[in-house]
This record gives structure tokens, sequence and C-alpha cells, in this order.
């Protein structure tokens, strides 16, 4: 029947199937408001909903939001009450692609991303007896600012997998760090990295194993053309835990049926289920494995699918209740606030597979041979004689029972008619194929198997159905980009509509600059400028990203300044912004508008830098344009792949520049060269600079940054070596 769903998904691509068709999945209470890329766990009998992306109601407007909420009621249909706001998250910025996990009732949140960039921050907090949060603490910060990671707890220990790093991108680092009886946290330390780099992935522990499975193995977030990137891995590894915490060698399972990544994943006693996600469109199969006492995991099995093509999607689940949460209907785009859940225990649900999975209706044979097998029920308490295929496409046709004069199998494994069965236990049955082929349609169909368990309860299975979506991503978030965002202590931007370019890669960054990411020289530079112009720095040195944009229309940033910061008989009313120019060595003065109400200054900018209040700067006498940026062309290695003992040439082009600087990583996170080319590109505009690093076969990943008139713009891409 795999083979017959795999049909079904290309006829129906761009479809949304009727609802009729999902009797899995049914509605439950909605969302306050629609979110993707946020995390759900339970903890004390309720759900909570941390961060994510939203497209209204957020401190920030649309965008990253920090409002964490929880459901007081969960009934015993599986039905929901009414949503709760619980204490927001201390990310003023909103959090989205974050990781969090439940431990001795506290909920733990880790890393992320906002319009700051990734975090390295680590939240934790119980819940009162209400369902509200008691407040939450700081845990120990992680060792890499991260987004895209995954996080489970096993043993009183917490581990985290993978990842986006800043200023890396995907890695396949893991960490681990104990969990004190008070909640507080140890520090990391490194363990056993995962076979690849690895983003969009999840994690569970079980049994001894810490499990991953799918994921992204790509450079980025975003592919060619701001694209969804192309390599969506299939594989599965357990890793097992040893009893000092650390991890063994990763060790390959099963895969998954198709190339997953951004999905939504619970594990139960008796198995893992994965629930929509990207697949090379936004898709809404659901998969399971059952998982054996001993850890290992048995082949992948399709069951029913969600109502909609669902992508960054949350889910938990309970003994009886599989719950689906929100999610985007395109690539991190286009959030839903749609909660579905599916009964586990009262009504199980199986999978079907059927041979032949095409029947010729004029051809000779005498049965059509369907197993059975169920996540949360054993196949041997399935009662033979009460199964019926019941619908053919999501319609009802008259009961066909099955032959009785085949005896009801229960068996495990591949068999001669069946494979991809390993690890997994089913029921084999036999129909007549006279009577299938009297219900079926022309072309493509599944059908739909109803029974009865030995201890009463119904069960259904069906085919999997499902549909594709590939609209191109992240122009309409891009759109809601205009207007003004707030940072930490009153940071403000406005962006007029259209100051974008509409390049799907650029996140705006606001935030007080890194003191520790600034180098002692920089620093002396700096302040070797403010004494050279006899300024003095009344505000934090904020940074504005990515650093060197340039925009279409100007920007407006307020920055907060401290007047306890003013020197002797400076006037209040004369500060104003400036920024670093780090290519002339010098800060530059922009006009500007001081609010003293406000303890801000406001200024326009036509690029992002590093912006600072000064005081006894002179007033601007026209608005300081800024430095030529450069503006690159196409960017790309050849040849590509670079076969035998060819050498990689990586070409740049620039209308202007200073520097190239490059950085060369292979598939798993491993500086393999770095180089640089001083001066302004060559004759022709472009930077052209041989890749002499160490390279055997594989693939690579390049970062390359140009810096032009005080600004540096970057660009990243991959190339192949084939010795």
């Amino acid at each position: 029947m795999y083979a017959a769903g795999k049909a079904i998904m290309a006829t129906a691509a761009m479809m949304l199937l009727p609802f009729c068709a999902f009797a899995q999945f049914e509605p439950a209470a909605s969302l306050p408001q629609p979110l993707l890329s946020h995390t759900a766990v339970i903890m004390g009998g309720r759900i909570y909903v941390s961060g994510g992306v939203s497209d209204r109601g957020s401190v920030t407007g649309a965008g990253y939001i920090n409002n964490v909420y929880y459901c007081a009621t969960m009934n015993e249909d599986g039905t929901l009450g009414a949503w709760q706001p619980a204490s927001a998250m201390p990310e003023l910025l909103g959090l989205g692609l974050h990781a969090s996990t439940v431990h001795n009732e506290r909920v733990y949140i880790l890393g992320g991303i906002n319009y700051s960039g990734q975090r390295n921050l680590v939240y934790y907090s119980g819940a009162k007896a209400d369902g509200t949060l008691s407040g939450w603490m700081r845990g120990t910060t992680l060792p890499q600012r991260l987004s895209a990671h995954s996080a489970a707890v096993y043993n009183n220990r917490i581990y985290v997998t993978g990842g986006i790093a800043r200023n890396i991108g995907p890695v396949n680092l893991v960490y681990s760090a104990p969990i004190n009886a008070d909640g507080s946290m140890g520090a990391w330390r490194d363990e056993t990295a995962l076979p690849s780099t690895l983003f969009g992935h999840r994690t569970f522990a079980k049994a001894g194993k810490l499990y991953s499975l799918g994921g992204f193995t790509d450079a980025g977030l975003y592919g060619p053309g701001g694209l969804p990137p192309a390599g969506v891995s299939r594989g599965v590894y357990a890793a097992a835990i040893n009893a000092d915490g650390t991890l063994g060698a990763w060790t390959a399972q099963p895969q998954l049926p198709s190339s997953l990544a951004f999905y939504g994943m619970v594990a139960t006693d008796k198995s893992v289920y994965v629930l929509g996600g990207f697949d090379g469109g936004v898709t809404n199969a659901v998969y399971f494995s059952p998982i054996a006492a001993d850890g290992a995991l048995g082949a992948w099995q399709a069951l029913h699918a969600l109502p909609q093509n669902l992508v960054s999607l949350a889910a938990v689940s309970t003994q009886d209740y599989l719950y689906s949460i929100g999610g985007g209907l395109s690539y991190i785009d286009d959030p839903v606030d749609a909660i579905y859940f599916s009964r586990l225990r009262s009504e199980p649900k199986a999978f079907v597979k059927m041979t032949p999975s095409s029947i010729n209706k004029d051809a000779n044979g005498k049965w059509v041979t369907v197993v059975i097998g169920l996540p949360e029920a054993d196949a041997a308490d399935v009662l033979a004689e009460t199964v019926r295929i019941s619908a053919v496409n999501g319609e009802p046709v008259t009961p066909i029972a099955p032959d009785p004069k085949f005896v009801a199998k229960v068996q495990s494994g591949d068999t001669a008619d069946f494979d991809g069965l390993a690890g997994v236990t089913y029921l084999m049955l036999k129909f007549m194929r006279a009577d299938v082929a009297a219900i079926i349609p022309d072309g493509e169909f599944s059908l739909k198997l109803t029974g009865q368990l030995a201890d009463g309860r119904n069960f259904s299975g069906e085919s999997m159905n499902r549909a594709l979506s590939s609209k191109k991503t992240f122009t309409a978030l891009l759109a809601k980009r205009a207007g003004e965002r707030r940072g930490a202590g009153g940071l403000k931007v406005d962006i007029p509509a259209g100051a974008f370019k509409g390049n799907p890669e650029l996140l705006l960054t606001a935030a007080p600059e890194e003191a520790e990411e600034v180098g002692e020289e920089e620093k002396g530079k700096r302040a070797k400028g403010l004494k050279n112009r006899s300024l003095a720095a009344v505000s934090e040195a904020f940074e504005f990203g990515p650093h060197g944009s340039v925009f279409e229309k100007p920007v407006t940033i307020s920055l907060p300044y401290r007047p306890e910061l003013l020197p002797p008989g400076a006037d209040e009313n004369a500060l104003q912004v400036a920024y670093w120019n780090a290519a002339a060595g010098d800060w530059e003065i922009l006009p500007s508008a001081v609010s003293k109400a406000d303890k801000s200054v406001s200024a326009q900018t036509g690029h992002f830098s590093t912006y600072q209040v000064m005081a006894g700067a002179a007033p601007a006498a026209a608005p300081a344009a800024p430095a030529p940026v450069a503006a690159l062309g196409e960017v790309y290695v050849f040849p590509n792949p670079a076969k035998g003992g060819a050498v990689p040439v990586l070409r740049v082009e620039a209308a202007a520049g200073e520097r190239l600087q490059v950085k060369v990583f292979s598939a798993s996170g491993r500086l393999a060269y770095e180089g640089a080319v001083s001066g302004a590109p060559a004759a022709g505009g472009a930077y052209e600079l041989e890749l002499r690093g160490s390279f055997p076969s594989g693939v690579y990943y390049y970062q390359a940054e140009v810096q032009s008139g005080g600004g540096k713009l970057k660009r990243s891409g991959k190339f192949a070596v084939v010795r």
C-alpha cells in the first residue's frame, strides 16, 4: 500500500484532501494566535506552548514572540479547554527555532533565534498549582549560539544536538549538562558528535539511548534564491548513554520513509511518531516506528495523514492522545493556530499494506494480501473475523470480510510478499481479489480497514494520502517587517515599507553589541576615534545587522542613552548618534533628534553597522552618506566538482572592496581552509582565490566576506571534491 500512497502523493500535489479522509485526527481548541517554530511540552498534566513565529499579537509586532500559553484543561475525550497566558519568556525580542524539554516538572528553554540572531541562553521554570509559571531562572549558558537544534533529557542530564551555530553554520556538535535537584544546571561538556551536520531534526531519549531523526544537512536555513535547502536527511541514529552520561558511537537505525525536517515528533512507551514537516515540499504525512524493549527501532510505517500540510509544528502526547499544535502551511511561513488530536488508546490507529498494490480488474488472481499493525496495541489482539474493508478513497463501501479459508497469521519482519517490516509485528489477512476489484476505481486508490481488538476497542487503518506545497517562501514575512521593532532597554528600529530589497536571507538584528566579541585592537581604535573627535559615549554600543546591509529607503533607529554618563557641562539636547566606520577608523556623526522624555536619540541611516550615542560632537551639517559598500554579483566555486588534482577556485564578483576573507568547512563543521585577498577586486570586478586546503572527497561549505566602506557583505555556498 505504500507504493500506492507514493503515487497518490504525486497525483494529489497542490490539492487539499477533504477532512473526512482524515478521521485519525480531530480538531481541538485553537491556539490564541497562529504559531510556527514554537515548542510544546506537557508538564503537570497541562500543555505549555512557548515562543515561535506569528503573524500577529506579539511584543515586537509580527514575527518572533516571547509569549507562553498553557491549557489547564485536557478533557477525558481528548478535547482541550481554553488557552491561558503564562509568564512570558525573558527574551524580549521573542524566540523561535529553540529547543525545549521537561524534567522534574520544570520546562527548559534552550537557545533559539530572534531579531538579535542566534541565542545561547537557557531558562527554566516550574508551574504553580493554577498552571501559571513560577518565574524564569537562568540555566547554564550554551557553549554555542544555536538555533534549529534539538534537546532531550535522560537520567538527570540534558542533551543538545546539532543546530545552526552563529558565525559557523550547521554543526554536528553534541553537548550535555547535569540537572541538579533544585533545577539548576552544571557545566556543559562535549559529547560524541553526530554523524553529520544537522538542523531541523528531532531527538528523544529512551531505553538507555539517545536518538536523532532526519533534519537538514545543507549549508543554511535557505538555499539559492531564498528557497528551502535541498539537503534533507532520512537518517536515523542512536547512541548508547553510558552510566556516566557520556555517549557511545552513533549507529544507524531504520531510515525514515522519506527525507524529513522541521516536523513534529513524540515518543510513547511503544512507538515514536513523526508528523508533517518538510521533505522537498510541506507534507501532512504521519509515520511511526515501534520501539523494542532494548531500544531498537523497527521499520517506519505510514499512518493516516494530518488534515493540513504543516511544517515547523509542535507535537505532544499523553498515554491516550497525540496532539499536533500549530505549524506553517509553507516553509517557515503562513502560521496557523490549528490543533488536531488523535485517539491512541480508545480508538487505536493501524497501518495497512497491501499486495498487489495495483490490481488489473481483468487479470486472474485469487487473493489480495493485507497486513495490519498497530503502534499502541498488539497485533495478536486483533479479532480477524471482525476486520472489514469499509471505505475506498475515503468513501464508504459495502464492507468486505477476509476470506475465511485463509487462517490469519501474526508475523514479524519481512516476508516474500512484503519488505520494510523489520522489527514490526503485524497480522496478515487475505481478501478475495474479485471482491476488491469490484469496488475500486480506475487509477490509484486507498483502502480503509476497520475491526475490533480482544478488549472490545475498535481500530481503523488506511493507506497514506498527502499533498505537497512548493510555494516560494518568506516573501510575505519580509513584507511584514515594515514598521517599528523594539529591543531591550528602549532600542527601536522603524523600517519603512520597501526598505528591504527582498533577499530572504536577510535577518534583521538589533541588540547591544557583545563586548566579548570585540577584539582589543578594535576597542583601541574606537577609543582613539573618540579622543580625536573629543567625543564621549553615553550609551552602550548597539549592533544593527546584517552588518553592512544597504537599504532602498532610510531606516530610523532610536538608541537609549544613560544620563549618568553625560560629561560635566555637556548639553543633553545636543546628543547625537554616531556609527563606527571600521574602514576609515573613525566615528561618523548622523543628524539626530533627542527625546529627553524617553531618554533616547534617533537618527536615519541607509545601512547597518555599529551605532552609539555621543556627547560633545558638533552638529552634523548634512546627512552623512554611508561609504559605498560592495555590491556582490555572482559567487561560485569552479570547477565544481573539483576532480582529480584540480584546485577549486572561489570567484566573488564585487563592484568594490578592500578585502576578501574566506573560510571553508567540511560537512562535519571542521575548518578545512582559511584565506584572504587584500585590496580591491581585480580588473573585471572580481576576486579570485585558490582554495588550497586539504580536501579529501566530499562536500564543503564556504563563507565569503567582502569588506567595503565600513560594511561587510557575506555569501555562503558549497562545492564538491572528487579525488
